[in-house]
């Protein structure tokens, strides 16, 4: 029974290195507000948060849960090609319900030419991912005019705004008076 949950894994493994070189996943937070992921990733406060519309369409809502999913491996490695993908797809969107706060959506793409100088993959931005808002977190070190410099021409009708821990709530908000569109 090992060698075979041994095979089961490394054939799994296998299967999820392919897709790894074929799709990349962008991850996205339905809201911006909550001060536990301004935490976890924008540097302490510090950094900045992208807000963009992205049709319903085109991501997958995340799913969260106590338990891993039963059974796994034999769901991947074994029946049709659209129950594979669709099991492929569950793993994808569940995490633990500990995660829960960031009301995760996520977007599958296709991976096609890396960035000569990083190495790195882009998704552009367009219909699909269209940008509206550019937020500087509460301990934000540049200049919102420095911000809006960078977007103005590029990205027209967007908003940019400082944000501030509130006063009465566990949650940032935007900065009264520090809004500019570009």
């Amino acid at each position: 029974a090992d060698l075979d949950l041994r095979g089961q894994v490394s054939a799994f493994q296998e299967t999820r290195a392919e897709l790894m070189k074929k799709f990349g996943v962008l991850c996205f937070s339905r809201g911006w507000r909550n001060p536990v992921m301004w935490s976890h990733y924008a540097d302490r406060h510090r950094g900045i948060c992208l807000a963009f519309d992205v049709p319903s369409d085109k991501f997958s809502p995340m799913l969260y849960d106590a338990k891993r999913l039963p059974d796994v491996l034999p769901k991947v490695l074994s029946g049709t090609a659209q129950a594979q993908e669709q099991m492929m797809l569950r793993l994808l969107t569940t995490k633990f319900e500990d995660w829960k706060y960031e009301d995760e959506v996520r977007v599958f793409s296709d991976l096609e030419t890396a960035d000569p100088a990083t190495g790195f993959y882009f998704s552009d931005f367009g219909r699909d991912l269209t940008l509206r808002e550019v937020i500087l977190g509460p301990r934000f070190e540049g200049r919102l005019s420095d911000a809006a410099d960078q977007c103005r021409g590029r990205y027209p009708g967007i908003k940019i705004f400082n944000a501030r821990l509130s006063f009465r709530t566990y949650s940032i908000v935007e900065r009264r008076g520090s809004a500019v569109v570009v």
